[in-house]
């Protein structure tokens, strides 16, 4: 290209530029953010006095009642934020529960974190704030773990032979409040207790290439076959056990005030051209400083997401309510898809908050997250190409992701077949002592999980012509994972087109914020 165009936006890995598009590229926004609740606690304790399709919590309990407050793990929302309504509702909580008479030794919370790694005290006190922390006590706040036999209940199968087991807690309580945090479509609704609670013998029924398809969206909770496969098995969960669902919707107000000038997209708040020139140099000597100083601050940055609505009671009555403002605030509506999309690709990815962003994280955000976000169709075209713009670094978290690394290292080579890959790996990397072990003590995501992650995106990478990785400083890591390496945006755009025509038609999808599309025609 030359220096005509269309100036944009762009976020690349922990950096941000100013890219330069074609004239003729389409460019798609998120939605402005909802107006926030005016009231925060008054909307809670509203949805707390009128739950729907159940009774208060006070006609429920009495002060011999025990009861398991579940709550969605630091995974969501991406970045971390402000305010975090669990905090919020659990303190609620917390303040009628003991009013109802039942001391905290009849209470416990359960951090539902599903085949994720397990938080420490210090991390999960960034959703949950001092004060519970302090009022109901460390000694009550726990992780689940999707492993161990003895905090596992079995409850038999469904109709389709695939099994339901879940933690022990809920079968131990006289009711089970799962706190959610509602950031697209695809979380709450029987999704939480069956995966945050879930084992991994249940989970595998659900985390596999049909229900994970490439075709399906999992932001289609209508159409996407593990939500399917999940409502059958919540209704097992549902009549064996008293489970109050609370929901919680945000905005995508993704930066607080002092940032949004500088990091909201041109299309939507102009800049002169003397701003623009200002940005550049800030972006660029931003860019300077060393990866593990943007690694800091990206883990520490909170985002200004803000609380719209809540929803109490009955799962399958609150979560239709949920999804309706969720998508009013996530769907945009497009008239027809692109042949190339391109992505600026942020190092933000749900595994990797408070860690390392990885490169199979990477294949997984462009493939599984971005292109994932929609319903019905995909905003690219069948056999289109996408551009993603980051350095696309091998760095792994030893820690968090050992089974990735083993992965990538010995693996990855001869099992790059999403498939395959799923029927031949998952089972040893789930029953891997090792993994095992560091799942349980030290915070390792579960041996499976890279694999999911794997499977996942290369079932998407079937339904495009190829991902070409814009600005890619490691060539060889870009190739491994199915990627094709290009030195910038100019070059990426046309490799692009000599994949798909010299006349197609090009889009740019600028996140953050997060959002998802809707094709009209």
């Amino acid at each position: 290209m030359k220096n005509n165009g269309i100036e944009e936006l762009m976020f690349y890995g922990d950096d941000v530029r100013i890219a330069r598009f074609p004239e003729r590229t389409r460019f798609f926004y998120a939605n402005a953010p909802l107006l926030p609740a005016e009231d925060p606690l008054g909307v809670i304790s509203r949805a707390l006095d009128h739950p729907i399709g159940a009774k208060p919590l006070e006609q429920q309990l009495t002060g011999k009642s025990r009861v398991t407050i579940a709550f969605d793990d630091l995974c969501l929302p991406i970045p971390l934020m402000f305010g975090d309504p669990r905090k919020m509702i659990i303190e609620v909580l917390l303040a009628r529960l003991f009013k109802i008479g039942i001391s905290k030794d009849r209470i416990c919370l359960i951090c539902a974190n599903g085949l994720h790694r397990k938080w420490t005290h210090h991390e999960l006190s960034i959703v949950l704030g001092k004060k519970v922390m302090g009022v109901i006590g460390r000694d009550r706040i726990f992780c689940h773990d999707a492993t161990e036999p003895s905090q596992l209940i079995h409850l038999g199968e469904d109709a389709s032979g695939r099994e339901i087991e879940i933690n022990r807690a809920v079968d131990e309580s006289d009711i089970t409040i799962y706190v959610n945090v509602n950031f697209t479509s695809m979380n709450g609704g029987g999704k939480s207790i069956l995966v945050g609670l879930g084992s991994w013998r249940s989970i595998r029924h659900h985390h596999s290439p049909r229900e994970w398809n490439g075709m399906d969206s999992i932001m289609d909770p209508g159409r996407s076959p593990m939500h399917l496969a999940l409502n059958g098995m919540g209704r097992i969960v549902k009549e064996k056990y008293n489970i109050f669902q609370i929901e919680s919707v945000i905005n995508n107000r993704v930066w607080p005030s002092l940032l949004a000038p500088v990091l909201s997209p041109f299309g939507t708040r102009p800049r002169s051209v003397v701003t623009k020139t200002a940005l550049k140099t800030l972006f660029g000597a931003a860019a300077l400083s060393p990866q593990f100083m943007k690694r800091f601050v990206r883990n520490r940055l909170r985002a200004g997401y803000q609380l719209v609505d809540v929803f109490a009671g009955d799962v399958d009555q609150v979560h239709p309510k949920t999804l309706e403002r969720v998508c009013a605030q996530q769907n945009v509506r497009v008239s027809e898809p692109a042949d190339i999309l391109i992505f600026g690709v942020p190092n933000l990815s749900p595994y990797s908050m408070l860690s390392v962003f990885n490169p199979i994280l990477l294949r997984s955000l462009v493939l599984g997250y971005m292109r994932g976000m929609y319903q019905d169709r995909p905003l690219v075209r069948e056999n289109g190409v996408i551009v993603a713009c980051n350095p696309g670094l091998e760095k792994f978290h030893p820690g968090h992701h050992p089974a990735y690394i083993d992965f990538w290292k010995n693996d990855l080579k001869s099992h790059r077949d999403p498939e395959e890959c799923w029927r031949t790996l998952s089972e040893p990397y789930a029953q891997n002592p090792v993994y095992l072990e560091k799942y349980r003590n030290n915070f390792a995501y579960h041996g499976t999980h890279g694999l999911i992650n794997w499977m996942w995106s290369g079932m998407a990478l079937r339904q495009v012509k190829g991902v070409v990785l814009a600005g890619a400083r490691e060539p060889d890591t870009a190739r491994k994972i199915g990627f094709i390496p290009a030195p910038d945006i100019s070059s990426a755009i046309n490799m692009a087109k000599e994949l798909t025509g010299p006349d197609a038609t090009i889009g740019y999808q600028m996140i953050p914020p997060l959002f998802g599309v809707v094709l009209e025609a």
